[in-house]
């Protein structure tokens, strides 16, 4: 779909989504309707095969009622708003006593979006074929790498184009935003792999083209399964930043928020010191060129940057409307609705953009000051807990001082700490060593993390 085509829609969109909320009438005190419609399309490969994939748009639309200090939730599928006025019925019938009272957060402020959406990216990949082009020049050039070095069992990748709209709406007025990606993503020998990603049109699509052979050309070819490295007790483990991410929002960005306190997960105040002094974290969904930055949060509100720690210090936590409301807390702009869900799960508080404060040590200085240890490239099963976490790794390097590096075998290390663990020195961020270069992840801007963990 085209650029002009694709933000239509998006206004159309808006304005029947300002229609149904001007027909409410007096059914109910006032409505917030939620709405995001969200498609991919692009090629999945094997080896030389390519195969595309597609859907037609996913919408999910979540309403919320207000009426006499009672609030229901009602959800659907369907961009009817026939169907939006049976969800308001719903609502009414299944409303129980608000927490507090009062209207929704009012949309009415429209800002210009962060750039999200580029249009010049939208009409490269619109033309058919497009996107075919790149993923077969991806596939070629890999192969042809592979013919100069041998060795070469098994390639896989993607590469997608996203698009979503996102609408918000109540009585107030109504805001739409239009956001677009493209993500490419490569797979080698099924043990080491990159991504590209991209919300602005490039100046050319070589690199991405290029994505496998350069990864090819620089991958260890030897693996190596933890007895191989005899690593035991707590070892140093540089965190990728697509790993560091991972952790932050698995583990450590739930913890920072007002619900977390209110159910007594996070043992802090604000300006206690929580992790390494050199740590300054912030969730800023205004930063230009990420897929997560966004104008408006889930409720409509106007984003803001948010400082969560501040050289070590927890500085402020994220809360939704109501609940900042709720303990008389300054509202963050961080609500976050889970589209597979939306009536299930009201809104929650979460991070969008993250960035962390560059460290003083180069990247290169950080690895050859190790004798041993590990460069974890990303994380699989984290989940939160309040006690240790544990992990398997299935992409990641060997760090041996005076030989090459060794890929990690898939799925056989397992890392294991604790976050935000009040006073214990064996916390994965209370001694850290963060990399003067920073990694643009697609959705946070991070740079690679050297601290001590326990492997198995």
């Amino acid at each position: 779909m085209s650029r002009d085509a694709l933000i239509d829609e998006a206004e159309q969109t808006a304005r029947r989504v300002g229609r149904f909320l001007s027909a409410i009438g007096d059914t109910a005190d006032d409505v917030e309707i939620w709405l995001e419609r969200t498609e991919r399309r692009g090629y999945s490969f094997r080896g030389a095969r390519l195969a595309p994939f597609g859907r037609a748009a996913d919408d999910r639309v979540a309403v919320r009622v207000m009426k006499a200090g009672r609030l229901g939730a009602a959800s659907t599928t369907r961009l009817d708003e026939a169907a939006w006025h049976r969800c308001v019925a719903t609502a009414l019938t299944t409303a129980t006593p608000a927490e507090i009272s009062g209207e929704f957060a009012s949309a009415r402020a429209r800002r210009p979006a962060p750039v999200t959406f580029d249009p010049d990216l939208a009409e490269a990949v619109a033309p058919a074929g497009a996107l075919r082009r790149i993923a077969h020049a991806m596939i070629d050039n890999t192969l042809h790498e592979a013919e100069r070095l041998p060795g070469l069992r098994a390639l896989r990748g993607s590469l997608a184009y996203g698009v979503r709209r996102r609408v918000v709406g109540t009585r107030g007025g109504v805001v739409v935003s239009l956001h677009g990606d493209l993500d490419g993503r490569i797979e080698l020998n099924d043990a080491f792999g990159e991504a590209f990603h991209q919300v602005h049109a490039p100046e050319s699509f070589q690199p991405l083209a290029l994505l496998g052979a350069r990864t090819w050309r620089t991958m260890p070819r030897e693996l190596a399964g933890p007895e191989a490295l005899d690593l035991r007790g707590r070892v140093p483990v540089v965190l990728h930043p697509r790993a560091l991410e991972g952790l932050l929002r698995a583990l450590v960005v739930p913890r920072l928020t007002l619900a977390a306190r209110r159910e007594g997960r996070l043992p802090y105040i604000e300006g206690d010191v929580i992790v390494d002094p050199g740590i300054t974290l912030v969730d800023d969904c205004g930063l230009d060129g990420l897929a997560t930055s966004r104008p408006f949060d889930d409720e409509g509100l106007p984003v803001r940057r948010t400082p969560l720690v501040v050289r070590g210090r927890l500085s402020q936590l994220l809360g939704t409307r109501f609940e900042s409301l709720h303990e008389g807390e300054i509202p963050t702009a961080s609500a976050w609705r889970r589209g597979d869900a939306p009536e299930a799960a009201p809104p929650r508080a979460a991070a969008g953009s993250l960035l962390m404060e560059r460290g003083d040590t180069g990247f290169h200085e950080m690895l050859g000051a190790l004798d041993r240890g590990l460069l974890v490239h990303r994380f699989t099963s984290l989940e939160d807990t309040d006690g240790p976490f544990s992990a398997l790794v299935p992409s990641g390097l060997t760090l041996e001082r005076g030989r090459e590096s060794r890929l990690l075998a898939p799925d056989l290390w397992r890392i294991s700490g604790r976050v935000l663990a009040a006073g214990d020195p064996a916390d994965v961020l209370a001694k850290v060593v963060l990399s003067r270069e920073l990694y643009d992840t697609g959705s946070a801007i991070l740079p690679y993390c050297l601290t001590w963990l326990e492997v198995a």
